[in-house]
């Protein structure tokens, strides 16, 4: 388990590492994406394919239809080249070299799934993937979009700690799709242009952690009374329960999600090329009485410079997050808990 001393220890060391090493801009950078052949994956590979950022994208799925799409992708003019692997032996080459590795690999989300049901599914696909960046490409940033986001980053943490390569700085859980939610669900109900919009959401990533700021809305004059507030943050909240309703529990939020993660990990080249962005992720950060926390996150070519940290808040707000603090907790120790329980497992 990663107590809150050691992730402040690392932190502190990891950042006096960063300041003291001099900086050149890369100019060829690669991307990994794990798990492209559900829909996440698949439609987050085309939107990646249109961009200009980057150099290469690697695409990586036990499913050799892998090939299929890879070979469709590099059919359309411009953006990166897209290389494709398949299979168990190949996932160190898929993510040899990258800067960038990010997992969209998942069992979809059903209804009635409880996070540990979630957990038990998705961690095995985790613990692979953290093997292999430690044994191929410790230094590279790794970034999850897999549920469940609270337990899940936290087990990926111990187990990267576990193979003496973790880097706090380095290791995110991507919320954006909370952010682009509470844009959109409050822009509708105050009938105004979302991308004029910015509503910060901190706490954790499932139904009962989210917590939209719309006290630190921006244009400021904007003004959300305590009734909305309220109404807003459980529409936030369960969103993504309710696309999974509208889709008969046959898939989860695909399209959104592909959006959102692309728009993280546009903004994540761009740190990687030197400049300072701010993202929406769920990582190490004893700020707010966790071990891990999600929030607007300052990031740049080496990592994280700025963790999410105070604000003001009303008092509805101040309550969410009392709520919510415990119960990020129960989901980060099930995370790290279950590193012990899969390697038990390994032995028998």
């Amino acid at each position: 388990m990663l107590g809150r001393k050691v992730i402040k220890n690392l932190l502190s060391y990891t950042l006096k590492s960063c300041v003291c090493t001099n900086y050149s801009p890369q100019r060829n950078i690669q991307v990994s994406l794990v798990g492209t052949t559900n829909d996440v994956g698949s439609n987050l590979a085309i939107l990646l394919k249109q961009s200009n950022k980057f150099d290469q994208l690697n695409l990586y799925d036990d499913d050799c239809k892998v090939k299929g799409i890879g070979m469709e992708l590099n059919h359309i003019p411009g953006g990166p080249e897209v290389r494709t692997w398949a299979g168990d032996s190949s996932l160190q080459n898929s993510i040899r070299n990258s800067d960038l590795v990010v997992m969209v690999y998942r069992v979809p989300r059903k209804p009635g799934y409880t996070r540990e049901q979630m957990l038990s599914a998705n961690a095995p696909a985790v613990q692979k993937l953290c093997r292999a960046i430690a044994n191929e490409n410790p230094n590279a940033f790794l970034a999850i979009a897999t549920n469940p986001l609270n337990s899940v980053v936290p087990f990926a943490s111990a187990l990267m700690y576990k193979y003496g390569c973790y880097n706090p700085f380095k290791m995110f859980g991507i919320t954006h799709i909370d952010t682009a939610r509470a844009r959109m669900l409050t822009a509708r109900a105050l009938q105004i242009n979302p991308l004029d919009l910015t509503v910060p959401v901190i706490g954790g990533h499932s139904d009962d952690t989210i917590i939209p700021l719309f006290s630190n809305m921006a244009p400021c004059a904007t003004v959300v009374d305590p009734y909305k507030a309220d109404t807003l943050t459980r529409l936030v909240r369960k969103a993504g329960t309710e696309v999974v309703f509208q889709k008969h529990g046959k898939e989860c939020a695909t399209l959104a999600m592909a959006w959102a993660i692309n728009e993280f990990i546009n903004l994540m080249i761009d740190a990687i090329r030197g400049q300072e962005v701010i993202v929406n992720c769920f990582t190490a950060n004893p700020n707010f009485g966790t071990r891990f926390f999600s929030g607007a996150t300052k990031v740049g070519p080496y990592g994280i410079t700025q963790a999410c940290h105070s604000f003001q808040l009303s008092d509805f707000e101040s309550f969410l997050l009392n709520t919510a603090v415990p119960l990020i907790n129960r989901d980060v120790g099930l995370g790290e808990e279950y590193v012990k329980y899969i390697e038990m497992m390994e032995k028998y």
